[in-house]
């Protein structure tokens, strides 16, 4: 079972639960957990009410080895696995069960390609809304489960789709740059934020949440062979239909299916899996 600190204020109240290091070269969350863990126990702030469960590092190998996984990406086989046959398979049967054990819950990434801390709403509901607002993280993306409903082949699982399917209230924070110190700030403020929002400690910011931007990704491109990206594109940038995105070596070139913005371009992408998604305004 992964290595987990729990904090129960003793009064009846929600389970958040907090993982980070999903992916073992994302410690943006595993430091902001630290932090959280360090003021909670030497009293700089106490919980009120209910209790909060951290996961610091949930894929140790990969993390040890700074690599995003080890044998198979995480946050694509997050089920049950009865028979687990990949060393992931068996982290994956960990995160589910401390997410049965949660109420709510919050996960906390980094990415490649910006530094643009951003939110996955992936359940555009009132409670989904309310608590994404109070994360105070002005850039949203949605539409990640109905690109997936048509990309079944890439994903059996992922930590929100198995958290709303067990009844829990989740949200998936990118709080910057995999390298960029300040991607830990972001953490720990989106921690100090969920506590808040959910009654069980006192807020740490109390700035008004601003409007959020919000985009929602309409297709992605798998990388089929080698090739590279045709600039140094950064996760939001602005794109026009037609514009070239990226080239296979064999001069086969990728172009922008929409005008609107690039998601998550990636960097060093494996073969076989996720290259750059699109997205257009969502409001």
């Amino acid at each position: 079972m992964l290595d987990t600190v729990v904090f129960d204020s003793g009064t009846p109240g929600p389970h958040l639960l907090i993982t980070g290091a999903i992916h073992g070269d994302e410690v943006c969350g595993t430091i902001a957990i630290g932090r959280t863990i360090m003021e909670l126990r030497t009293g700089i702030f106490k919980l009120d009410k209910g209790k909060v469960t951290f996961a610091p590092i949930c894929n140790p190998k990969a993390y040890a080895a700074n690599a995003r996984y080890s044998d198979v990406n995480l946050n694509r086989v997050v089920q049950k696995h009865k028979a687990p046959s990949l060393y992931e398979h068996g982290l994956a049967n960990d995160v589910t069960a401390l997410i049965d054990t949660a109420d709510v819950y919050l996960d906390l990434h980094s990415y490649s390609s910006g530094t643009l801390p951003f939110l996955f709403l992936d359940y555009d509901t009132p409670a989904h809304r309310a608590y994404a607002t109070a994360l105070n993280i002005p850039h949203w993306v949605t539409g990640w489960n109905a690109l997936y409903e048509d990309a079944k082949d890439l994903s059996t699982g992922d930590t929100m789709t198995y958290a709303n399917g067990a009844g829990k209230l989740g949200i998936l924070v990118e709080c910057g740059l995999h390298s960029d110190p300040v991607a830990a700030l972001h953490g720990y403020k989106a921690i100090r934020a969920a506590l808040a929002h959910f009654g069980i400690a006192e807020a740490f910011d109390k700035t008004p949440p601003a409007k959020p931007d919000i985009k929602r990704m309409v297709s992605l491109e798998v990388k089929k062979k080698e090739g590279r990206m045709m600039q140094d594109w950064q996760h939001l940038d602005s794109i026009t239909k037609g514009m070239p995105i990226a080239q296979y070596d064999d001069g086969e070139t990728l172009t922008a299916p929409v005008d609107g913005v690039i998601i998550l371009p990636g960097k060093k992408t494996a073969l076989g899996e996720e290259w750059v998604y699109y997205g257009v305004s969502a409001e």
